[in-house]
């Protein structure tokens, strides 16, 4: 067999050995929030107003798909006090990465 006709096998078996390697993430379109809570205390999350989840103290949680656009996120803490306010503009398929560090 020439190099030549080898080429098309080669490629076959290249491709076999790496589309498994790719994941749902790569193709992922959501629009998912991270929340990474570093504080002593724990947050409630609030995505445009309404109330998204809370996060424990040194935790994390994600919300799948808030959608792409323009979002305000706010996280309260136990006493409903203000910690922290973001305005995010999303692009399709971005995801938000939020760090919480105080409370």
């Amino acid at each position: 067999m020439h190099l030549r006709q080898a080429i098309p096998a080669i490629i076959v078996l290249g491709a076999a050995f790496l589309l498994p390697a790719c994941t749902e993430d790569m193709f992922d379109t959501e629009n998912d929030l991270v929340v990474l809570n570093d504080s002593a205390c724990d947050v409630v999350v609030y995505v445009d107003g309404r109330e998204a989840f809370t996060v424990k103290a040194g935790s994390d949680r994600t919300l799948d798909d808030i959608g792409n656009g323009r979002h305000v996120l706010e996280a309260l803490d136990n006493q409903r006090s203000l910690v922290e306010r973001r305005n995010v503009e999303l692009a399709g398929g971005e995801d938000y990465y939020w760090i919480l560090n105080d409370c």
